[in-house]
């Protein structure tokens, strides 16, 4: 038997960086998914690291998450979570220890939750249950709040609808809004809401976690939701993620205080609203009672001019006013022609030969005729001398030129 030659010697880097080597050579430890429950925790605040070890009935495994992962969780991790965590298996070599260089980390069975959660979503959808979306009253006189009685959420729903419309009733139903029974409560106290004769009815709670949420997420509060005859407001406080009693309410706040402004009115805003309405229509009435007087001053004057007493008095006065024309042209007519025969009385008065013969002169007829010249005359004719007064008879001497 031959003797077996020695090894070589190697120092305990070497030993650590081989086994690191074989680690990352392996694709099967690359990218793994490890459930555990989170010990020795630490948070190193100055980094952001985070170490810790994950640990299972039989063993441990060592485990870290830099800070740049750590900023992306959705949960604070702490000893005694159980968890899952994805990464790389990796050797630190300073110590030799492997572990899991954790990239992502969420609670365990949140997978499944959230899987068993959108399938409830999809067939609550289906069945209609999303689908209810009732109007809220504008101006309710009573509202409903189921809450938890000593919760934040209660108090700052009161605050918010004693400041906007304190003239509102408001009914308290408690419930239990988290941890076991806590959907059982909250469903109940809806039913019992509908015997309060409430116009509105908000339910929920204030912020919380996924797990304090979880009552909101459950079918049997989207059913009693749904089943309510009551408009309803959800007010579960959480932002980010809309539940399935969100979904099934007739309107969503994301928090209480949001859904108290939502379920009534400024009182102020509306009292300013109704005086401002008051003014207009007011001015409005005004507006029409002119516009409706002066149609009728101006039916009334056009009846009057179509009356017949008024036809009667048009046609006086028009005939009046006829007869005072004519009777003006004729007394215009009648001087003219006064003063037209007064100059004609003169014309005629001044030809007159009696007017002449008047003055002392006197007419000669010879043969019936009247002499003009005495070419017309002979010596021994005898002639007529016709005066004002009377004629006389003469016989021509002689007759010549003068």
């Amino acid at each position: 038997m031959q003797p077996r030659s020695k090894p070589p010697i190697v120092t305990v880097s070497q030993v650590n960086r081989v086994v690191g080597m074989l680690i990352k050579g392996d694709k099967r430890l690359s990218d793994v998914m490890v459930r555990g429950e989170i010990v020795d925790f630490t948070n190193h605040y100055k980094t952001g690291h985070l170490y810790f070890t994950l640990k299972d009935e039989q063993t441990r495994l060592k485990a870290v998450m830099f800070a740049g992962n750590a900023a992306g969780l959705r949960f604070s991790p702490e000893n005694g979570d159980k968890v899952v965590c994805r990464g790389a298996v990796t050797v630190y070599e300073p110590n030799g220890v492997y572990q899991i260089n954790c990239t992502e980390m969420r609670p365990d069975g949140e997978g499944e939750q959230a899987a068993a959660l959108e399938a409830l979503k999809k067939r609550l959808s289906e069945e209609g249950i999303f689908s209810q979306k009732r109007p809220v009253p504008a101006m309710p006189k009573k509202i409903a709040v189921v809450t938890s009685a000593g919760g934040a959420a209660l108090q700052d729903i009161i605050n918010v609808i004693s400041r906007r419309c304190p003239i509102v009733t408001l009914v308290v139903i408690p419930a239990q809004v988290q941890g076991v029974g806590a959907a059982e409560s909250v469903a109940n106290a809806i039913k019992r809401a509908q015997k309060t004769g409430a116009d509105t009815i908000i339910f929920g709670r204030g912020g919380g976690s996924s797990e304090d949420l979880a009552a909101f997420n459950t079918e049997l509060v989207a059913r009693a939701v749904f089943d309510s005859a009551i408009p309803t407001i959800s007010a579960v406080g959480h932002e980010t993620d809309i539940s399935i009693a969100d979904m099934a309410a007739d309107m969503r706040a994301p928090t209480p205080s949001a859904a108290a402004e939502l379920a009534v009115p400024d009182i102020q805003m509306v009292l300013s609203a109704v005086e401002g309405a008051a003014r207009t229509i007011g001015e409005h009435t005004k507006r029409r009672i002119a516009e409706r007087e002066n149609a009728l001053l101006l039916r009334s004057e056009v009846i009057k001019a179509l009356s017949p007493q008024m036809r009667i008095n048009e046609l006086s006065r028009r005939l009046e006013s006829t007869f005072d024309s004519i009777s003006g042209k004729v007394h215009s007519a009648v001087a003219e022609y006064d003063r037209k025969l007064s100059s004609t009385a003169e014309v005629i008065s001044a030809l007159d030969p009696l007017s002449v013969l008047v003055r002392g002169y006197s007419v000669t007829y010879h043969g019936g005729r009247i002499v003009t010249g005495w070419e017309e005359l002979k010596k021994g004719d005898e002639v007529e001398l016709r005066f004002a007064r009377g004629s006389a008879r003469a016989e021509i001497i002689s007759a010549e030129r003068e």
